[in-house]
């Protein structure tokens, strides 16, 4: 069986299946985090710009050098900006409740590099207050330059400041960013989105397609039929709607099996299933319904002593059947119920038996099947799951191939892989599976239709 991996074709393919899924998180993250943004304070930031040059010499070469060693000041300059000397006159003046330490927080001093420039930008909750403490702490920070730098003979500063730049009030919040605060919302929740969809499709081991259940099990898959109201009911599809989309596929699966006769003949085919409600027995009942229908004398046995339901299909009560016939209580022809102008003839499972597994494989049953096989062109013996009880496991050795029937809703790659495994090692023949359930095409795509679809 091949193994399902982490390709490119299953993300992509998960991403189809749950685009849905990766919309909404998608939205939701979106909208949840332009709604945080929304309820965040809103700030402001404002930057103004001042230039620092040394004014000793005329020459080429002491500009140079004046230059260099502003440069190499620039850091000390800039340590001074969220210094007290600096920041308690921009408190004094502007008549802040703050501390220099606590102001210092919204400030932020940049030194482009290999330049005599620095930015002092300064965040706040308002734009006018922004651009007036940016405004301030420059002025401050040029009068402290003043007074610490180095000193001319005629005792003037040798360093000179100036603002080429001034803060002005911004017009827009600098944070938060709501459009962007969205879009990145969004973003995460669709990668979320993705992440969950990946997930799923790896975690569901079901097989919803025919090229899944090939893929799974190495198995031919000899038909598969789509989710229908008629077999919901458990009727026949052949008898109640002749020209249906199920009933086409039915008759595909007969096509199928025709082709199984070119190897090895096939006369008697047990029908089973992994596990119970997986249509087994409605597929047993349409599929020799199927067979019948080339004029084929067809006998389908209900071999599933536990949970009959073959005689649901033929409006009956069950009460007589093949545990009588093996009993010996009753005449076969009394057990069996032929179809109204068919040449399917009915065998149900009788009255239950507290020893099924011995009852089938007994030398009654054997006998019976061979008397049959001679007598029908077709005998399909509908079993018991698989992975519940023995019986079609014990019975599979009478059968010359076994059709294992597969629920795309609910039937695991890992049931399905013990389900052969058990049946291979048996000795049975397994001609193929039969995908059960699958949704439907749509109607646009549908050349048949049922009517109560």
């Amino acid at each position: 069986m091949e193994k399902q991996g982490m390709t490119v074709q299953t993300l992509l393919s998960a991403v189809r299946k749950f685009w849905w899924l990766v919309a909404v998180l998608g939205l939701v993250g979106g909208v949840a985090s332009f709604a945080y943004s929304s309820a965040q304070t809103p700030l402001y930031r404002s930057t103004a710009s001042l230039h620092f040059a040394l004014e000793q010499g005329a020459s080429a070469v002491d500009l140079n050098q004046g230059s260099a060693y502003t440069q190499s000041q620039m850091l000390s300059y800039a340590q001074l900006v969220t210094g007290s000397r600096v920041l308690g006159p921009v408190i004094d003046e502007l008549g802040l409740d703050t501390t220099p330490r606590e102001l210092a927080r919204s400030i932020e001093v940049t030194i482009p590099q290999d330049t005599v420039t620095m930015k002092v930008t300064v965040t706040t909750t308002g734009p006018e207050s922004s651009a007036e403490l940016a405004s301030s702490i420059s002025e401050h920070l040029m009068d402290e330059v003043q007074t610490i730098a180095p000193k001319t003979p005629d005792g003037g500063s040798t360093i000179t400041v100036v603002v080429y730049d001034d803060a002005v009030p911004p017009t827009v919040q600098s944070s938060p960013n709501k459009a962007k605060d969205a879009l990145i919302g969004a973003a995460a929740g669709g990668a979320i989105g993705i992440a969950a969809a990946l997930l799923i499709t790896v975690l569901d081991t079901r097989m919803r397609t025919e090229e899944e259940l090939a893929s799974a099990t190495g198995l031919p898959v000899l038909g598969v039929i789509g989710r229908s109201p008629l077999l919901a009911r458990r009727s026949i599809a052949m008898l109640q709607q002749r020209l249906s989309r199920t009933t086409e596929e039915f008759l595909r699966i007969r096509g199928a099996l025709t082709y199984a006769n070119v190897v090895s003949e096939v006369k008697v085919l047990l029908v089973t299933a992994c596990r119970p409600g997986e249509g087994k027995s409605t597929i047993s009942v349409n599929l020799a319904m199927s067979l019948a229908g080339e004029n084929d004398s067809v006998l389908l046995i209900d071999a599933d002593l536990r949970r009959p339901r073959a005689h649901e299909y033929a409006g009956l009560d069950g009460a007589v059947g093949l545990t009588n016939v093996l009993a010996g209580e009753v005449d076969l022809k009394v057990a069996t119920y032929r179809f109204p102008d068919t040449e399917l003839d009915l065998l149900p499972a009788g009255a239950i038996p507290p020893n099924p597994a011995e009852l089938l494989t007994s030398d009654a049953m054997r006998q019976l099947i061979a008397e049959m096989s001679a007598r029908y062109r077709y005998v399909i013996i509908d079993t018991p799951p698989v992975l519940s009880v023995a019986d079609a496991t014990l019975m599979s050795p009478l059968a010359d191939g076994v059709v294992i029937a597969i629920d795309a809703r609910r039937t695991r790659r890992s049931s399905v892989a013990q389900t052969t495994k058990i049946l291979e090692g048996s000795g049975a023949r397994i001609l193929g599976t039969v995908l059960n359930r699958v949704r439907p095409p749509r109607r646009r795509e549908s050349y048949y239709s049922d009517v109560t679809d």
